[in-house]
């Protein structure tokens, strides 16, 4: 039996690392073969060995901020201190970064030294006890989303012509407001995805933590299918034939949309719709759809399903916020100022 091929280059990542490692971490360099290594750790560490390549892309990529940053400080990064660690934590707070991308940021780093313990090259991780800072900010309170009317306003401004753009972006609109979908579950949609089955067309989406199904509305399928029509077949890349490309100002065809240009593509539709605030991101698209669902429907299960959550926990969000809202419930509170 042939071997697998996945199998066989972690098994060869496996047996060159701990002595490339050994090597190179205790230097106070930044090289391509410790990013390379790097990644062989996080392919066979992360996500139980099974993490996509867009995450280790995204691991590798606040990676080479802790490793830029000990070089700018001169700072081993083979074995780097308590204080250091917290000089960098201290830096991103600084610089008003996202709690989420700290906490990110350190779990990467946590992560990176978590294998050189594990294979040997440290006795214990200095990122172990380096936690994130708390969360000042109501946003667990806030659902970051947009109204009825707001969603209606984004799609219109959205030219309704057969220009392959302006069907590609109703296209993304429509799986994000209406079915869904996340930044990265748009960004990793192919052309395979897309199944015929009895009651209607499915589409596979590849999700955070896994695959999963959804059913999308009639006028969604439209919009892919026009899209699709317009742009024809593109280049496949390793993981299939995209959906989404890139589109240059003349309108060439580029490769698979990245989930830095959907941030970007998102920041002008809102712009343009005029209805761009501060914190309003791709996600707010996702939170949208599961606002107007709750609204529609008062079924948290329904929710749920919809957006694919683990738990009905994460669902119920959507209910508590909004009928909270409604609720008002120190209105019942019998005394007037």
């Amino acid at each position: 039996m042939a071997q697998n091929p996945k199998t066989s280059q972690s098994a060869n990542y496996e047996a060159a690392l701990p002595a490339i490692i050994a090597e190179i971490l205790p230097s106070v360099v930044e090289t391509p073969d410790l990013i390379e290594q790097a990644a062989g750790w996080f392919a066979l560490d992360v996500a139980n060995g099974d993490a996509r390549p867009d995450t280790i892309a995204t691991y590798i990529c606040h990676l080479n901020h802790w490793l830029t940053w000990c070089r700018v400080n001169h700072i081993d990064p083979g074995h780097p201190s308590t204080a250091a660690i917290k000089g960098f934590r201290q830096e991103l707070v600084q610089s008003d970064a996202a709690h989420a991308t700290i906490s990110l940021k350190l779990t990467t780093i946590r992560r990176f030294y978590d294998g050189a313990v594990s294979r040997g090259l440290l006795e214990s991780n200095p990122v172990k006890d380096i936690k994130a800072p708390r969360k000042r900010t109501a946003d667990d309170e806030i659902i970051k989303c947009l109204t009825a009317g707001e969603t209606e306003r984004l799609f219109e401004a959205i030219p309704h012509d057969h220009k392959l753009k302006n069907l590609r972006d109703r296209a993304i609109t429509a799986l994000m407001t209406l079915e869904g979908l996340r930044r990265i579950e748009i960004c990793r949609s192919n052309v395979e995805d897309i199944e015929e089955t009895e009651s209607g067309i499915r589409i596979l989406v590849h999700g955070k933590g896994k695959d999963g199904y959804i059913y999308p509305r009639e006028d969604t399928v439209t919009c892919i299918q026009n899209y699709l029509i317009q742009r024809g077949p593109v280049q496949s890349d390793k993981d299939g034939e995209p959906i989404f490309v890139s589109l240059g100002k003349s309108g060439k065809l580029g490769g698979r949309i990245t989930r830095i240009g959907l941030s970007k593509w998102m920041d002008i539709m809102l712009m343009k719709a005029g209805i761009s605030k501060k914190g309003r991101a791709c996600h707010a698209l996702r939170h949208t759809c599961g606002a107007l669902l709750y609204q529609a429907t008062r079924d948290v299960k329904v929710v749920q399903e919809t957006l694919r959550h683990s738990t009905i926990a994460m669902a119920a969000k959507y209910s508590h916020v909004l009928e909270r809202g409604k609720a008002r419930y120190t209105q019942q509170i019998p005394v007037r100022p």
